[in-house]
């Protein structure tokens, strides 16, 4: 009896120490732990560690970095991997040009290279700094990777460039203190660049040349040395919203062969001038909202694609609101804000013509509505921000304009008339306003009706702010060094005596005042094939798979196998007697 306890409690002790051995090997970690396809990276890793797992990952894989700080990192992503880090590692980039990318043929330094086999890559969550590094990030000739929540610090060409590539996003990252451009587009469509932060770069926050069908929108670009968004080359179809450019030389520089594009309800405000500086991306113009280079060119009056811009705040810039290059011929906006509902205040160049957008009141439960109208009176939904001080009463109030209409919850009796200023150009335009009575929807309801054609709104009554005689004309200023002095052309009479010439030929002219890509419609632009939105089909971190753990981890199954056969030799030993 005491031979067969030795024997049984031999085989425990050994299948102890084999279970111990499997659990020793599973927890061993090299710097690089790999999970079937999660790895985690510490900075115990050098660059070519990294590299060398990138390089054996298969497509899908996620590689997550978990320190605070890594140095000399220059990495090629060339397959579609998922690179992330949610403690906000902070990457410094390799100065000099890595052995990867020598056999790549890239004679640039970066942190994160994208090659034409990384496509569907996402790279999330990670500080790159570029001190001497050429480029933060660059994607070259890859298709639908996705650079988002990173922060972009450096680059003595760029912060990030993406070119030859189609379907990218560049989503909610910062990019800044570049010697360069911010970002750099070149040969870029169908890509969505929006709700980044691009400021404090050398010269444009955003550089583009050859872009077609993109979604520029809600961007933030401000204090860059030179623009805030550039247009070269040539670009098509691509959308340009919401954007909010200040503090940078020029808020805007056209200078591309332009067709089916629209720049529509983006603020260009307080652009400066800098006589100091020599060249603006190939002008020596400074101080201006809009600016056209003297390489603009946009399709003929009356003919489908040409440039679009309208509903744009152009306001506070120290030289022109909008301005265009004196060697071209007059060319006619659309309806912006000038900060002026007169049009001899607008300070817009000679060499355009503006048509001039109204202000006018919506009465609301409880307080005061403020709406943006076009030329033609029509109420405007889709509009630049901007702010601008409203007094009731002596009492001052801070308007916020957001897609045409702003509402300022004052704490107004209804059905008593108020003393309103509202501030434009920086003269207060006084007048009376009337509180809405309440008799129809709670305030909820009037701040989403639309005060269109002067009719409606939460107590059904509006007006429209004006201190000239003919509302809904376009002006042509005469402007000279900020001093606009503008004749008035109402009803267009005097429209399309600029700039006519061959049909079907590009030229800058001026129009009849009716895009004929939108034909007048308020809300026209928005199906252009660049504003379809990625975002549904934004590749998302590839979690480990359940199904390739179960695979490539194999610890539980030898435990397994050790505790089958353990089982069987103590079965097999005391069936023995059986037998014997």
């Amino acid at each position: 009896m005491n031979k067969k306890v030795f024997i049984i409690f031999f085989i425990c002790i050994i299948s102890l120490f084999l279970v111990s051995s499997v659990n020793a090997t599973k927890n061993f970690n090299n710097n690089l732990t790999s999970q079937g396809n999660f790895h985690k990276i510490t900075n115990e890793s050098t660059n070519d560690d990294i590299q060398l797992l990138f390089d054996n990952a298969n497509d899908g894989d996620t590689f997550e970095f978990t320190s605070k700080k890594y140095n000399n990192i220059s990495l090629v992503v060339d397959k579609k991997l998922n690179i992330v880090s949610k403690v906000g590692s902070v990457v410094n980039v390799l100065g000099t040009v890595s052995t990867t990318a020598q056999k790549f043929e890239i004679d640039k330094t970066f942190g994160f290279y994208f090659t034409q086999n990384s496509g569907g890559s996402i790279l999330s969550g990670i500080t790159i700094i570029s001190g001497s590094g050429d480029y933060g990030v660059i994607v070259d000739s890859s298709d639908n990777v996705i650079i988002k929540n990173n922060v972009v610090i450096g680059g003595q060409k760029a912060g990030m460039l993406i070119k030859n590539s189609d379907h990218v996003t560049v989503s909610f990252n910062s990019i800044s203190k570049s010697n360069g451009d911010g970002l750099q587009l070149h040969d870029v469509g169908f890509s969505n660049i929006k709700n980044n932060t691009i400021s404090y770069n050398k010269r444009s926050g955003i550089e583009t040349s050859n872009i077609n069908n993109n979604s520029i929108f809600f961007n933030v670009i401000h204090h860059n040395v030179l623009n805030g968004i550039t247009l070269q080359g040539r670009s098509y179809g691509n959308l340009i919203k919401h954007n909010d450019a200040y503090e940078n030389l020029n808020g805007i520089f056209i200078n591309s062969t332009s067709s089916y594009d629209v720049i529509n309800a983006n603020s260009f405000t307080s652009n400066r001038k800098n006589p100091s500086i020599k060249e603006t991306g190939g002008v020596y113009e400074t101080g201006n909202g809009l600016l056209f280079g003297s390489g603009f060119k946009t399709l003929k009056e009356n003919t489908p694609g040409r440039l679009e811009v309208r509903y744009n705040v152009l306001a506070h810039n120290e030289m022109y609101q909008a301005k265009n290059n004196p060697d071209l011929p007059v060319f006619k906006l659309g309806d912006n804000w000038f900060d002026s509902t007169d049009d001899s205040d607008t300070f817009v160049c000679p060499m355009l013509l503006a048509g001039i957008m109204k202000m006018g009141t919506i009465s609301v439960k409880n307080g005061i509505g403020l709406q943006m109208y076009d030329t033609k009176g029509k109420a405007v939904k889709e509009f630049g921000t901007f702010d601008t001080k409203v007094k009731v009463n002596g009492n001052q109030y801070t308007a916020k304009f957001v897609n045409g209409k702003a509402i300022i919850e004052a704490n107004l009796d209804p059905d008593k008339e108020y003393d309103i200023e509202v501030m434009i150009g920086g003269k207060p335009i006084k007048y009376k306003y009337k509180v809405a009575s309440g008799e129809k929807d709670d305030s909820k309801d009037s701040k989403t009706s639309d005060a269109t054609d002067g009719n409606r709104g939460s107590s059904g009554s509006s007006s429209q702010i004006s201190t000239d005689n003919a509302a809904g004309g376009v002006a042509k200023g005469n402007s000279q060094n900020g001093n606009s002095k503008s004749a008035h052309y109402s009803n267009n009479k005097n429209l399309g005596a600029f700039g006519m010439n061959a049909s079907g030929s590009y030229q800058d002219s001026s129009d009849n005042g009716q895009n004929s890509q939108t034909k007048g419609d308020i809300n026209s632009g928005d199906a252009s094939n660049g504003e379809v939105s990625e975002e549904g089909k934004a590749y998302e971190i590839v979690p480990p798979s359940k199904i390739s753990n179960e695979v490539t981890d194999t610890s539980g199954l030898v435990v397994l196998s050790i505790v089958s056969i353990m089982g069987m030799l103590v079965y097999g030993y005391w069936r023995k007697e059986d037998f014997e």
